[in-house]
């Protein structure tokens, strides 16, 4: 059995996922569509299949099994269209901009029971079945820290230097160690956020913050502790995300994928044998063969709790308030 797909916006994380697709013979890549006609076409005549200018043209004339998403978050919404005529749903990270189009989708989704999945790859890596394994043996769990350093990148009028566009760095970068920490450790009770723009002075169009500390009480009784900058040099970037428990202490390397567990005699060190992307992408498309959403492990559902955290981030420094969630 073929799966058809669809690939809606052919950017950068659009062309990770075409190629793990193109490597999967399960997998035909049928239509592509970017609002940039000309990506849309590179990609077709690349990997074969059709380009659209507008994604509703492609929905009008394709027969696709699935699709993938991987728009701006400014850019969301549409995917009810696709969900209600039973297309299945994979859709990069975060789902929405804000909670009232997230929901939206959620319904649609819900109502329209198709296989969904979100890109929050990490939770694919085989290393994160190990550091799950001793986390839920050596517990309880008392401190998660997390860091997300980034060098500053982005040209000039790029979507993300504008906050009502990409929802600025925790939203739509560090929202990767927002959802591991939830992975781990569960939902999320209350948020604390201070944040600024200190750094990157040099760029006038640019309203995100540049500096972010994001502290966490989740329901399980656990704390947490989240650090996030955007304008960090390229000679010092990394992802990382420590679990502190009665009996380990657990180091995830994130975009590195490598994991080590310190005990009181030894310290034990992972290295993943996996391409978490390949991964999800093999998962999902698997799910929809089978009719079966068991296998997925981000759901849209479980992605919009991740998005209500870093919402509230962003809220909590703009209010100056701690945020309880609900």
């Amino acid at each position: 059995m073929s799966v058809n797909v669809g690939i809606v916006g052919c950017g950068g994380i659009a062309n990770r996922h075409m190629g793990s697709l193109s490597r999967m013979p399960e997998a035909k890549m049928v239509a592509f569509c970017d609002i940039d006609y000309g990506r849309a076409k590179a990609s077709a005549d690349r990997y074969g299949g059709r380009a659209y200018g507008d994604y509703r043209d492609m929905l009008a004339r394709e027969r696709l099994d699935a699709i993938f998403v991987c728009v701006p978050p400014f850019a969301r919404g549409f995917e009810v269209e696709f969900v209600e005529r039973g297309i299945n749903l994979f859709v990069e990270k975060p789902v929405a901009l804000n909670l009232e189009v997230a929901s939206r989708i959620e319904k649609a989704i819900a109502k329209a029971g198709v296989i969904n999945s979100v890109g929050y790859m990490w939770r694919y890596y085989d290393t994160t079945d190990r550091a799950r394994e001793a986390i839920e043996g050596n517990g309880p769990m008392g401190f998660l820290e997390g860091h997300y350093v980034d060098p500053f990148w982005f040209p000039s009028g790029h979507w993300w230097l504008r906050k009502e566009r990409g929802g600025g760095q925790v939203v739509e970068q560090a929202t990767h160690v927002f959802d591991l920490t939830r992975y781990f450790a569960g939902d999320v009770e209350r948020v604390y956020t201070e944040m600024d723009r200190r750094i990157v002075t040099w760029v006038p169009e640019m309203n995100v913050e540049d500096i972010a500390i994001t502290t966490l009480r989740f329901r399980n009784g656990a704390m947490g502790v989240i650090v996030n900058t955007c304008a960090s040099k390229r000679t010092l970037s990394y992802t990382e995300l420590r679990i502190f428990s009665k009996d380990v202490v657990v180091e995830h390397g994130c975009h590195r994928g490598y994991v080590k567990l310190y005990t009181d005699l030894e310290v034990r060190e992972f290295r993943p044998s996996v391409d978490p992307y390949m991964e999800e992408a093999k998962v999902f498309l698997n799910a929809v063969m089978k009719g079966d959403q068991s296998g997925i492990r981000s759901s849209f559902k479980d992605a919009v709790k991740t998005l209500q955290v870093t919402l509230a981030a962003n809220e909590a420094a703009l209010e100056k308030k701690v945020i309880t969630l609900t």
